[in-house]
């Protein structure tokens, strides 16, 4: 038995019944397609047309396919004021990007896990509908290579202390003493946010066209963590 193809297998899973769980909180059913289609989830709105005036019927059936990625230590670039910068990728097969663009009510979903793993606080997803398709490929955050496009992604969270840092301030400051020192030790994760007015940042990435051009890619914030509370709306991309 292969324990890495089914660790790999039931991973992808744990994503595809994120979204699942997503669409029917949203009030839509979601099915999962028996084998590999070009598509993974299949979405209909019966709850919505029995129930509902949203019915939106030119929407469904919806297709999503699901690509997933869990961010470990070789996806860790770097850290720059207190924010953890993650970078990583996503393989498309030409044989998916054509099963999308022939099934016009379709969109890929990008599920990424930041650590330490699995849970709901450390999951995302951006989306990109199939009619943008064409349009990342001519903008080139669809790189082509010899087995179909890769999209290169910069995730950077919220900027983040380490408790060891933290106890060491507030020492210096004389806010504690011994025994607050260990209460901290003990109570306090490794790390954790601060609480400053920051956010996190969500960028694909893409090669720099410009007239000096520099070997780092250029980050473009094309896309946003995706709210499926505006499911089956998309929002348009703005190509930059």
């Amino acid at each position: 038995m292969d324990n890495r193809f089914f660790d790999r297998l039931y991973k992808g899973y744990a994503a595809e019944n994120f979204i699942t769980g997503q669409l029917f909180e949203n009030g839509f059913e979601a099915f999962r397609l028996p084998a590999d289609f070009g598509i993974d989830l299949v979405v209909t709105n019966q709850f919505k047309k029995l129930y509902s005036q949203e019915i939106y019927d030119d929407s469904f059936p919806f297709g999503f396919q699901v690509k997933s990625k869990r961010l470990g230590k070789s996806d860790f670039i770097r850290e720059v004021n207190g924010r953890n910068e993650y970078r990583f990728y996503y393989s498309l097969k030409n044989s998916e990007i054509q099963t999308l663009k022939d099934f016009s009510n379709s969109a890929y979903v990008f599920v990424f896990i930041n650590p330490p793993g699995f849970s709901i606080k450390n999951i995302y997803a951006f989306c990109i509908h199939s009619n943008e398709i064409d349009n990342m490929i001519k903008n080139e955050f669809f790189i082509k290579n010899s087995e179909g496009y890769r999209l290169n992604v910069c995730f950077r969270t919220f900027p983040q202390q380490s408790r060891k840092s933290f106890i060491d301030e507030m020492s210096a400051k004389k806010l504690i003493d011994v025994n607050g020192i260990k209460f901290l030790e003990k109570n306090l994760p490794e790390t954790f946010p601060r609480k400053w007015n920051a956010s996190e940042g969500l960028y694909l990435s893409r090669k720099d066209y410009s007239k000096n051009p520099k070997d780092d890619p250029v980050d473009r914030e094309i896309v946003r963590s995706y709210d499926f509370s505006q499911f089956p709306y998309f929002p348009k991309i703005i190509y930059s």
